[in-house]
């Protein structure tokens, strides 16, 4: 089951003394309980039996008994804590006092870890992981809308567009060995080029490289010299792109890992390269 929790503008409830009044404002806040919610089932289900007893897994039957409500009703609710993941399914032996183990066994419900405190954080870490990849995919996609913005500005005044290119070098077993990465995208989409992409407004080269660099090899780097400038019309199928092409030093570990455009990054022997896109094969061997 997806998690799913709603997130709106609070403040803590850090003030009130009753807990149902407490409880029933917090769930309400999560989803848990709609706004308009009158009936009590929900709220008792949470605060007599889970709360209540943090320990004691409840059968489907006991908590139909001791709620006096339907399966339908019973499993909405149940469903919506799975969601949140604040409570554990737990497998019942169903042992006869008389005729000892049985095989038989049911389903069990209770709170997470017997505590709301420590379900929450549960709670709180897949909240972080979901904000974390939403931020991924608004920046991911503001990059998007900011190289339509610059292809149509391109397309409309015909000025050429800025890239920057990451050369990084080192010593391999025989040879010398390029960092590079595998395009995720067209133009040239599973060839192997160097790490790079275009300048951001407001970001000098540099910047455009390191990030760039970053984003899609996951290696933190420094700047050692400018390599060259790339400046042929023709190098680049979706319109005339120029290219600066800085020397980078890896800082701190050498193991890449692909994202962003790429869909694989490593080391490959200069002598030996792979199928390569642009003109990025002619500016490492002039780089040599």
């Amino acid at each position: 089951m997806e998690f799913e929790l709603k997130v709106v503008r609070n403040n803590p409830l850090t003030g009130q003394t009753d807990l149902n009044e407490a409880l029933r404002t917090f769930l309400k806040q999560i989803g848990y309980l709609p706004d308009a919610y009158d009936a009590d089932f929900g709220l008792r289900l949470v605060s007599d039996c889970f709360l209540a007893y943090p320990k004691k897994p409840w059968t489907v039957n006991e908590l139909l008994t001791y709620l006096d409500t339907n399966k339908s009703t019973l499993y909405r609710y149940l469903n919506k804590l799975k969601g949140l993941d604040l409570i554990d399914e737990e497998v019942i032996p169903l042992d006869d006092p008389e005729e000892g183990p049985s095989k038989k066994t049911r389903k069990g419900y209770k709170i997470r870890f017997s505590s709301l405190s420590l379900a929450w954080s549960l709670v709180e870490s897949h909240t972080n992981v979901a904000m974390e990849n939403y931020r991924r995919s608004v920046d991911h996609i503001d990059k998007l809308a900011s190289r339509r913005s610059r292809g149509e500005e391109t397309a409309s005044r015909k000025l050429p567009s800025l890239t920057v290119d990451g050369l990084i070098l080192r010593d391999g077993k025989e040879n010398r060995e390029v960092l590079l990465i595998k395009r995720l995208n067209e133009p040239f989409q599973g060839r192997w080029a160097l790490p790079g992409g275009f300048v951001d407004y407001g970001e000098n080269t540099q910047e455009a490289v390191l990030r760039e660099v970053f984003e899609e090899t996951g290696l933190n780097c420094t700047v050692l010299e400018l390599v060259s400038v790339a400046s042929d019309p023709g190098r680049d199928p979706r319109g005339h792109t120029i290219s600066i092409i800085y020397r980078l030093q890896v800082m701190g570990d050498h193991i890449p890992k692909a994202g962003d455009d790429a869909s694989e990054a490593g080391w490959f022997d200069t002598s030996d390269l792979p199928s390569m896109a642009f003109d990025h094969e002619d500016i490492i061997k002039s780089s040599l």
